[in-house]
């Protein structure tokens, strides 16, 4: 059912990799077309595209500039700060636990970590996964004074210990709780996270390029990110110290050849079984029994709800899946429709929130209405 992917990777170099075979140039002009019209409208400063089809990288193609200061064009070899796209590898890491009896979805937290609040005991590893537990985001439920995004876990633990609403009665989204789930990670695996990531998934699948963003070390083709203000360009990333690097939700870097690496072996079953995997993908539901309304944050799509690490909705009649990420000076998406075995990857270094989601949808709407 998994074997055609759709990556794309926009990049100001040509690559040999033309975006659909010969006889598909007015496919490959007007993705290109959807790609520019955002940039050039919005003042997008770079963006990066893919293209797989069949396990073949049929397009590869940069637009614009990873710095502006130097000059430097954007590559396939660029590499973004990818935020919450990171949260599909801890919502995948969790599932693969589960197929080993590490732990089970429906069980507490409390099974697997000490010194919780006590308002936490209840909450289960499902819940944290699908934004139900009501447990405060670090990053956007604080002003900006209490500086949640810049202390340690213990004090997020502490200051997050008042839920927002009882667990499964409603939806709310929280970085806090895939966080979270790294300690539960942890706990069963014996292994710190970012190890756990990097031997189960970095390593073994060649990405050479994918790590836990570090403000302070020297990483090459490293992106910057930017924001327009007011039709003038701006350095969009600020200085913040690395306890903001809360494993799990927003933290890690990649570019589109470890991506296109990534979701070619998810949706292969190579990584974790798609019947397993298909969990994350179903529509999560409130304690009611009705379907988790994501609208709140998706605001261009009224119909949007959630899984586990995956926003869903639909298109043309078809299931919609996606993990956005969006942070100062990047907008990323891996946006995929399971039925047509379409994926499809845009990374933007531009602080525009969710345009990375529209813009891959755009395409994957091209396709699919070709098809």
């Amino acid at each position: 059912m998994y074997r055609l992917y759709f990556i794309l990777i926009l990049t100001i170099n040509f690559c040999s990799d033309s975006i659909f075979a010969q006889g598909s140039n007015d496919l490959n002009n007007r993705v290109e077309e959807i790609a520019k019209k955002y940039m050039d409208s919005l003042g997008i400063v770079g963006m990066s595209v893919s293209v797989i089809h069949n396990d073949d990288i049929k397009f590869k193609k940069s637009f614009g500039y990873a710095n502006l200061e130097l000059d430097v064009p954007m590559t396939n070899s660029s590499v973004y700060r990818i935020w919450s796209v990171s949260k599909q590898f801890c919502a995948v890491s969790i599932l693969k636990l589960e197929t080993t009896d590490k732990l089970e979805l429906s069980d507490p937290i409390s099974k697997y970590l000490d010194s919780i609040p006590g308002t936490w005991k209840d909450i289960t590893i499902e819940q944290l996964l699908n934004h139900t537990g009501g447990i405060k985001d670090y990053l956007n439920d604080f002003k900006e004074g209490q500086k949640l995004h810049s202390t340690s876990f213990e004090i997020v633990k502490d200051s997050t210990r008042v839920l927002k609403f009882s667990s499964g009665n409603d939806w709310s989204y929280t970085n806090t709780g895939y966080w979270i789930l790294t300690k539960i990670i942890e706990s069963v695996s014996g292994q710190k996270y970012q190890d756990y990531l990097q031997n189960e998934y970095f390593t073994p699948l060649n990405m050479k390029n994918t790590q836990k963003m570090d403000y302070f070390n020297i990483i090459k083709n490293r992106v910057n990110g930017y924001r327009n203000v007011k039709g003038v360009m701006k350095n969009s990333t600020r200085y913040l110290d690395e306890n903001h690097l809360a494993d799990g939700d927003a933290e890690l870097i990649s570019n589109n050849e470890d991506l296109s690496i990534w979701t070619k072996a998810l949706f292969s079953g190579e990584i974790i079984e798609l019947d397993l995997l298909e969990k994350a993908w179903n529509y999560s539901k409130y304690n009611n029994g009705d379907k988790i309304d994501a609208s709140s944050i998706i605001y261009y799509d009224e119909y949007a709800s959630y899984g586990m690490g995956w926003f869903i909705s639909e298109l043309a009649g078809q299931k919609i899946i996606w993990t956005p990420g969006a942070g100062r000076g990047f907008s990323t998406s891996i946006f995929s429709v399971p039925s047509s075995d379409l994926n499809i990857i845009v990374l933007c270094n531009a602080r525009r929130f969710l345009i990375a989601d529209k813009i891959a949808k755009d395409i994957a709407t091209e396709i699919v209405n070709r098809n």
